[in-house]
């Protein structure tokens, strides 16, 4: 006897067969490590070669300096005692820092690139106001219109400068003493020979015996006035001697040829 039952069967309630699945060869995980290394290295070498490449491509062949004479030689020189002149060698930033080192005459200095090989290097050289010897090297040292001792006197060089005796920490006055002479007349600035720092004040020793002492607390006044007295006409064909260390009272005599 058979029993048929009352629930048909539909497709949600028969029993599924599942699919076959074809197993598929994958590769090991080491194998795919190494695939992404190589990737990665063949990279960094091709990128590698190409900043080399390009660093290369961009060697200073040619420079425009513009700068005076002593100045430009001296820059030149430099550059062509460089071994490295290409693009990793001569940033603007690390040639301006060692050109400043290197040549100290270098007041003021701007450095370009001018791709893909050129350079452009602007300097504006110090301006030498004194010689000053140096207590501790006892070399004759250079001194700028700031009253900065920037590098020594070079063997053989021969430069008509008043020299400074002072201390180190006198130089800022002593160049502001220059500094107003060549403002207000430069021909004594010019024939002067020696500047000379004493307790109360500045000595100047001119040419032919000429003479000022001039006091440190009102010296640009004092400079002036001086100049003032002896420009005018009944002081002017002579040479004097003038001691204005006190205010209230100048001593003005004849210049002799020795000086005190």
């Amino acid at each position: 006897m058979m029993f048929f039952s009352k629930y048909k069967k539909d497709a949600g309630n028969m029993r599924r067969r599942k699919a076959v699945v074809k197993p598929v060869k994958r590769p090991t995980r080491w194998l795919q490590a190494m695939l992404r290394g190589l990737a990665v290295s063949s990279a960094i070498v091709l990128c590698g070669f190409g900043m080399w490449k390009l660093n290369h491509q961009m060697t200073v062949s040619y420079w425009d300096i513009d700068a005076e004479p002593h100045v430009k030689q001296q820059i030149e020189v430099y550059l062509q005692q460089q071994t490295h002149l290409d693009f990793w060698h001569t940033q603007a930033s690390s040639l301006q820092a060692d050109l400043l080192e290197k040549v100290p005459d270098i007041q003021q200095l701007q450095v370009s690139r001018v791709l893909p090989d050129g350079l452009l290097i602007k300097a504006k050289a110090r301006m030498p106001m004194a010689l000053w010897k140096s207590n501790q090297t006892q070399q004759v040292m250079l001194m700028d219109e700031h009253g900065v001792v920037y590098r020594a006197l070079r063997r053989g060089e021969n430069i008509d400068l008043p020299i400074l005796r002072a201390d180190a920490a006198q130089l800022q006055a002593a160049s502001q003493m220059l500094s107003v002479l060549n403002k207000y007349d430069v021909r004594k600035l010019l024939n002067l020979s020696e500047l000379v720092a004493d307790d109360d004040g500045w000595r100047l020793n001119f040419a032919k015996g000429e003479q000022w002492f001039i006091e440190m607390a009102n010296l640009e006044h004092d400079v002036v006035q001086v100049i003032n007295i002896l420009n005018n006409p009944r002081w002017a064909k002579r040479h004097w001697r003038i001691d204005a260390r006190i205010p209230e009272r100048w001593f003005i005599r004849p210049a002799r040829q020795e000086i005190i």
